[in-house]
């Protein structure tokens, strides 16, 4: 697939690393999504990925190139596009994975619905919403 999607800043808190994992399920690729209030030391990263080595450093140096580290990665399901890479990631980048679903967590905390998350200076809120996988 060319001439889509190609990943970048979307906002001056969000920027989107694109995995290259091209296919009719997951278009340009997946979304691995790294939110960095301006300024902050922290980041957040959303979906890891697959298990692709030269995907996490990109998404590692995405974090690296702000000056900022992963405080937390989040996991939004277990579809291995977004979450095979996350031991990985968490090895990188010295980070836990948090998620709702137990059996995706690495680390002791997870999440539950209405958790306000902070780091750096950024609050996000979980809000499960069900539907895409059956957890």
């Amino acid at each position: 697939m060319t001439g889509g999607w190609a990943g970048g800043a979307v906002t001056q808190r969000a920027r989107c690393v694109l995995a290259p994992n091209q296919s009719p399920m997951t278009l340009d690729g997946t979304n691995t999504w790294v939110l960095i209030e301006p300024g902050s030391a922290e980041a957040v990263v959303v979906d890891p990925g697959p298990l692709h080595e030269a995907h996490l450093r990109r998404v590692l140096d995405a974090v690296e190139d702000h000056g900022a580290r992963v405080a937390v990665t989040l996991l939004t399901h277990g579809h291995l596009d977004h979450s095979e890479g996350a031991a990985r990631f968490a090895e990188l980048s010295g980070s836990p994975v948090r998620a709702l679903d137990p059996a995706l967590r690495l680390g002791d905390e997870g999440l539950t619905q209405g958790d306000v998350l902070r780091a750096g200076g950024l609050e996000l809120e979980v809000v499960g919403t069900p539907g895409h996988t059956a957890h």
